[in-house]
């Protein structure tokens, strides 16, 4: 049904975001011409056994037109995901080097404590509560997850993979936000400096493509939460450095053959456009580089071809997904 594949279009953002922990990153600094300050570095300072609560809101529009071999008889329209959930993030556990020093990975376990969805559309689909069902079932669910140094993801475990395409994107996208700092430069950095990371995008449907992510520590001021449901957080006392970064997908050009190996493989080949950019504004604790606030807007337009090496398949895809994200740290004294 054409809501089912809008919602994986839908989901793009969230799995583009997290394309920070992919590939291997190039990084370089350009120093301010005058700082003065001190170094600060991104990487947050956990303790085995902390837990930390987050509210995560996430509103996607997607517009999106299908033609081929498999018509959709619904046409195009626009579709609009809107999810909030409430995250209890437990660190289980630190990882060591071999001097018994902590080296910046951990076992984390993620539990959703509220998790709820809403699909609208400008035309009428049956699928849209099963949609939103399968981001409400994620209510009451754990899944653990290891995490290194350098911000890449291995060893999942707990994805109901019966709660559907819906489960896997959800947590998927929460996992990208915690990999922003993961390509800062190693010396910690200072106020006025931007730095740039080049990372390939390995899992996009045309090869080649290059995430250009540049990032900017703006400046220090008192910590606040992101404006979650309309109600701003109470500033801690606490500083935060304020980091602004944005991405831009590099490398989508028009006119060639532009399949990835995987699906060289099964026999397609792919060609079109992707092009997609997005800013990120971080609220990161001075104290102990804990995230505090990230407010995320996206735009991603695609215009691509799939078809079989045989000629017997093509498909076309075209369509523009918008997307806002929030994540807000819930302070310990609130419930």
């Amino acid at each position: 049904m054409r809501l089912r594949a809008a919602i994986t279009t839908l989901a793009m953002p969230a799995l583009l975001a997290a394309a920070g922990s992919q590939g291997l990153a190039q990084t370089k600094t350009t120093r301010p011409t005058a700082s003065g300050g001190q170094r600060l570095s991104l990487t947050p300072h956990y303790s085995a056994g902390q837990v930390i609560r987050y509210h995560f809101e996430n509103t996607m529009t997607s517009e999106e037109r299908r033609g081929g071999a498999v018509s959709d008889p619904q046409g195009g329209g626009q579709l609009t995901l809107k999810w909030s959930a409430i995250l209890r993030m437990e660190v289980l556990s630190l990882h060591k080097d071999a001097k018994g020093l902590p080296d910046g990975g951990m076992r984390v376990r993620w539990v959703y404590e509220k998790s709820a969805a809403s699909v609208t559309s400008d035309t009428y689909d049956p699928a849209s509560d099963a949609v939103a069902a399968d981001y409400g079932a994620l209510e009451g669910k754990a899944f653990e997850f290891t995490v290194n140094a350098a911000g890449q993801v291995t060893n999942v475990k707990g994805i109901d993979a019966s709660g559907g395409k819906g489960n896997e994107d959800a947590m998927r996208s929460l996992l990208g936000q915690f990999s922003a700092g993961a390509n800062a430069p190693h010396g910690g950095v200072a106020v006025g400096e931007t730095w740039t990371t080049d990372l390939p995008f390995d899992d996009a449907p045309l090869a080649g493509l290059m995430w250009k992510i540049q990032s900017t520590y703006l400046r220090n001021e008192p910590c606040h939460s992101a404006n979650v449901e309309g109600e701003q957080v109470p500033a801690s006392g606490e500083m935060c450095a304020v980091i602004l970064t944005k991405r831009d997908l590099t490398g989508s050009r028009a006119g060639r053959d532009a399949t990835p190996e995987s699906y060289r493989k099964q026999g397609l080949k792919t060609e079109g456009t992707l092009n997609a950019s997005g800013d990120y504004l971080s609220y990161v604790e001075l104290k102990d580089g804990l995230l505090v606030s990230l407010t995320q807007t996206y735009d991603q337009q695609m215009d691509l071809t799939i078809s079989s090496q045989d000629g017997g398949f093509r498909k076309l895809i075209q369509g523009i997904v918008k997307s806002r994200q929030q994540f807000a740290l819930i302070p310990p004294s609130n419930p």
